[in-house]
């Protein structure tokens, strides 16, 4: 894999054999460890590759919100993992779901946070990582921007409810769980206080990437049905996020 400081635009011949993909640190779908790229939807992605016989593409590891950008902007890109909100549906073309997510509010037990309707949690401070569908979600259910904090990382969420200059963070359950073992603090202190949504995550492949491309990548991710499990299964993914 290789992480870029700055992207340059180029626009290859469309072949299913020249595409180039971007990805963000964020576990357990896609994260560095040891040096190395892994994590579901890595392996998934070399799985396809090895079913469709084809050499390993780059991978480029960058801030969502550029790789965002620049698979929305460029030919022969992909993105992962991206959940497939109605805003984004027409924007890119879809391989998956490789799984679902569900997205809840964390806190510190600490401060004893209850609801009892979503109207409650709008006069509280959250952060999300700006560009992430931890930021769409809490768009979708109608929180105020004033109240909304956006950093580009999941660390730097943690870090500012860690600080009280928030009052949650918007995370995934697994992920809060390898956050807490990259940042090494104690799960026990944190608690879940809120759902706010429950979506699938694809890879997400530029608009203009053709449909022949797209269907022998969804082919394949059909074909390997069993391996996704196994890849699922050995990152202790929830059952229902599968």
């Amino acid at each position: 894999f290789i992480v870029l400081s700055q992207l340059k635009a180029f626009q290859p011949a469309s072949s299913i054999e020249n595409l180039t993909f971007y990805t963000e640190d964020y576990p357990p779908a896609n994260f560095v460890s040891n040096n190395e790229l892994v994590g579901i939807s890595v392996e998934t992605l070399k799985a396809l590759w090895k079913h469709l016989n084809i050499p390993e593409q780059t991978i480029h590891v960058v801030p969502w919100s550029s790789g965002y950008q620049y698979t929305l902007d460029n030919n022969n890109t992909a993105l992962f993992t991206m959940s497939k909100t109605p805003s984004r549906e027409n924007l890119f073309k879809w391989v998956g779901p490789i799984f679902h997510s569900t997205y809840v509010l964390m806190a510190k037990k600490s401060k004893n946070l209850t609801f009892e309707n979503l109207g409650q949690i709008f006069k509280h401070q959250i952060v999300t990582v700006q560009g992430d569908i931890s930021e769409i979600s809490l768009y979708q259910v109608g929180f105020p921007t004033s109240n909304m904090a956006k950093v580009s990382q999941f660390k730097q969420a943690f870090l500012m409810m860690e600080l009280d200059r928030v009052d949650m963070m918007v995370i995934t359950p697994h992920a809060f769980s390898y956050l807490a073992e990259q940042l090494d603090f104690d799960i026990n202190d944190y608690e879940q206080v809120w759902q706010i949504s429950k979506v699938g995550n694809f890879l997400a492949f530029n608009l203009n990437t053709s449909d022949k491309v797209i269907k022998k990548y969804q082919e394949a991710f059909d074909q390997i049905a069993n391996q996704r499990l196994s890849i699922k299964e050995s990152y202790n993914l929830p059952f229902a996020d599968y």
